[in-house]
C-alpha cells in the first residue's frame, strides 16, 4: 500500500506540475486482451501459454515536452521524440487449466489436472516513456500532413491482483487431497489477493485521424516481480518463473492543447 501511495503522489505531482507549464496533453482510452502466462499447464504448451486471455482496459494521460521552449526555430531532438504517458490498467478475470501431456493421462494425477482452475484479476498503475521515432512537432501541429508515428516504450507499475483457485473434485480447502500432488506441499498455494511490481516493455503506433484525436495501437509486455499472480507458487523447477502479460490494445488519444498551457478554458 505504501508503495502504490507513493506511485499515485508521483504521478499526480508529475501532472500537476505540468499543468502550469507550457506543455502538451493527451488523453485516452484503450481496450484489447490480455493473455497472463502463468504457471499452469506446461510451460510449452500452447493453450498454457495462450488460454488465459481477459480484457484490458485503460485510462491513459500523456505529456509532450516538445512545445516547452516556444521560439519559432527552437530545435531539442530528444525532447521532440519523448513523451510521458501514466496509465490506469484493468485486466478482467483471467481463467486457467491446466494443458498438456500429464493432464491428458487417465490418472489419477491427470484427472486432479484437468480438475483444477483458476483465476486472477489485475489493476495495474503507472508510468511509461515513450520515444517516437519522428518528430511529435510535426505530428502533432494541427496543420501537419504527417499521419504515422511509431513508438518504442519502457516503464514501471504497481499492480494489486486478487487470484483464486478451485477444483471440479470438491472443496481444496477442506481436502488439500483433490489438487495434484505437487499443489499439497507447504506454501505451494498463495491465494487471495496481492501487490507486486512490474516492469513494461514494448511499441506501438499512432496515426492521426483529425489533428485533435489519434488512434493508437499498442503492444506491451510486463513483467511481474512475483511468482504469486496466480495463486501457485510451489517450489518445483516447472514455477521457478514469474507471471507476466502480453497486452495488445486499440485506443483513442485526445489532445487537450498545443498552443497554449492547459486551463479550464482549454478543455471546455
Amino acid at each position: 500500500m505504501r508503495t502504490l501511495l507513493s506511485l499515485l503522489f508521483f504521478v499526480i505531482f508529475v501532472t500537476k506540475s505540468a499543468l502550469s507549464q507550457h506543455l502538451t496533453h493527451d488523453i485516452g482510452f484503450h481496450a484489447g486482451t490480455a493473455t497472463i502466462i502463468s504457471d499452469y499447464g506446461e510451460r510449452d504448451n500452447l493453450l498454457s501459454k495462450y488460454g488465459g486471455s481477459a480484457v484490458s482496459i485503460s485510462f491513459t494521460h500523456t505529456l509532450h515536452f516538445f512545445n516547452k521552449d516556444l521560439r519559432w526555430n527552437a530545435k531539442h531532438w530528444l525532447r521532440d521524440r519523448l513523451a510521458f504517458r501514466s496509465e490506469l490498467n484493468f485486466v478482467t478475470n483471467a481463467n486457467f487449466e491446466h494443458h498438456g501431456y500429464s493432464a491428458r493421462q487417465n490418472t489419477g494425477e491427470g484427472r486432479r489436472l484437468r480438475a483444477m482452475t483458476g483465476k486472477t484479476r489485475v489493476v495495474s498503475i503507472g508510468f511509461q516513456l515513450e520515444y517516437y521515432i519522428r518528430s511529435l512537432k510535426e505530428f502533432i501541429y494541427p496543420w501537419s500532413d504527417q499521419k504515422w508515428n511509431p513508438y518504442v516504450l519502457a516503464g514501471l507499475q504497481y499492480s494489486i491482483f486478487h487470484n483464486n483457485v478451485e477444483s471440479s473434485l470438491g472443496n481444496w480447502r477442506e481436502d488439500i487431497s483433490v489438487l495434484p500432488g505437487k499443489w499439497t506441499r507447504p506454501q505451494a498455494l498463495n491465494v487471495g489477493s496481492g501487490s507486486a511490481l512490474a516492469g513494461t516493455f514494448g511499441g506501438g503506433i499512432r496515426h492521426k485521424l483529425t489533428p485533435k484525436i489519434d488512434f493508437n495501437l499498442q503492444f506491451n509486455w510486463q513483467y511481474f516481480f512475483s511468482d504469486a499472480v496466480d495463486g501457485l507458487t510451489a517450489p518445483v523447477k516447472e514455477n521457478k518463473y514469474n507471471e507476466w502479460i502480453i497486452n495488445l490494445q486499440m485506443g483513442i488519444l485526445f489532445h487537450l492543447n498545443f498552443n497554449s498551457p492547459l486551463s479550464l478554458s482549454t478543455l471546455f
